[in-house]
């Protein structure tokens, strides 16, 4: 396989990995939607292009993703037999 065959194949790759993105989160409000695709491993511009964004939107969108990600874990209480402040074991 010769370098222009290689760059046709992987241009096709990127664009079936991109469609089944999209059809992954069809339907989803676009917070949902910029969250999935930044777990599959989509960069901000990435993402942006996909969804018809521009990829300052995306990165607000991530933050504000992140931030309440953080919040809720610090609300979260330690698993049973874990302490609060260390989350090591308790044995009582």
């Amino acid at each position: 396989m010769d370098e222009t065959q290689f760059k046709q194949l992987s241009d096709k790759m990127d664009t079936i990995i991109r469609l089944l993105a999209l059809n992954a989160v069809e339907g989803k409000d676009l917070k949902n939607q910029v969250s999935i695709l930044s777990s599959f491993g989509f960069q901000p511009k990435q993402i942006a292009d996909m969804l018809g964004r521009t990829s300052n939107q995306i990165r607000v969108i991530l933050h504000r993703v992140r931030r309440e990600r953080s919040k809720l874990e610090a609300q979260e209480p330690p698993e049973e037999g874990q302490t609060e402040q260390t989350g090591e074991e308790h044995h009582a």
